[in-house]
């Protein structure tokens, strides 16, 4: 073999691990975005392996509505359970990518009174936020401020009527008005929410909402291999909720 050829040999090993350093360590494997019916077909799968089970639908959507904290365990690779966090596109030096970050550690209430859903409080722990890349994960919690700031906190501040199809386990859609407050920084944030009631009780929530992050004084985070991140993102959340 001539020297001409071994290099050519050489030049296309490393063209071949360049590619498999993209696919494996910066591809995009962001996680779906929420759904209210991936989130019931993974409770399913929850409640068949042993997890708590609801008193059943009495069939009266009105009362308080508890978050559960111990069905699932929330992971990227099921969704499992409550949990709440945002996506953002990034431009790397190797390509584009979404970020996605998410906590498992969700808390708060609901109360529908009169067929409205009238009160909402969701608390989330900022300190435990993971990511589809665990490299981004200090400098997320650094953003935020989470030493100073350890939550986030969602609350409704008007009243959301909603359609007679949740009291019969079909799903619904409409739009909750509320304060969010994140890093200190409190905004009027309108969710596009989806939700639906289950015969075994539990109810199953998701939403979604667009942020700017200027608006709440974050500024995305920078690193050598980061070229760019938008200027807003999606804020999302599910919530497997049963009556308390």
């Amino acid at each position: 073999m001539n020297k001409k050829t071994m290099i050519g040999g050489a030049l296309a090993v490393v063209a071949v691990l360049g590619i498999a350093v993209w696919w494996f360590v910066f591809k995009d494997d962001a996680p779906a975005e929420v759904s209210v019916d991936d989130a019931s077909a993974q409770l399913d799968e929850d409640l068949a392996a042993g997890g708590d089970v609801a008193a059943g639908f009495d069939g009266d959507v009105n009362g308080t509505w508890i978050v559960d904290d111990e069905i699932g365990t929330f992971d990227f690779e099921t969704a499992s359970g409550s949990f709440a966090g945002f996506r953002v596109d990034e431009e790397l030096t190797v390509g584009a990518v979404t970020a996605v970050g998410r906590s498992g550690d969700v808390a708060g209430s609901l109360t529908i009174d009169g067929g409205s859903l009238t009160a909402a409080e969701i608390t989330v722990d900022m300190n435990t936020i993971v990511s589809n890349d665990s490299r981004r994960e200090r400098a997320i919690r650094n953003t935020v401020n989470a030493s100073s700031f350890p939550t986030a906190t969602f609350t409704l501040s008007r009243p959301v009527e909603l359609p007679a199809g949740l009291a019969d386990g079909d799903q619904v859609t409409v739009d909750a008005v509320g304060d969010l407050s994140v890093a200190g920084t409190s905004n009027e944030v309108t969710f596009s929410i989806s939700a639906v009631v289950r015969d075994d009780g539990f109810g199953i929530i998701t939403g979604s909402a667009d942020l700017v992050w200027d608006d709440f004084g974050i500024t995305p985070p920078s690193a050598p291999i980061v070229v760019s991140i938008a200027d807003e993102g999606i804020v999302e959340f599910q919530l497997v909720v049963a009556k308390g």
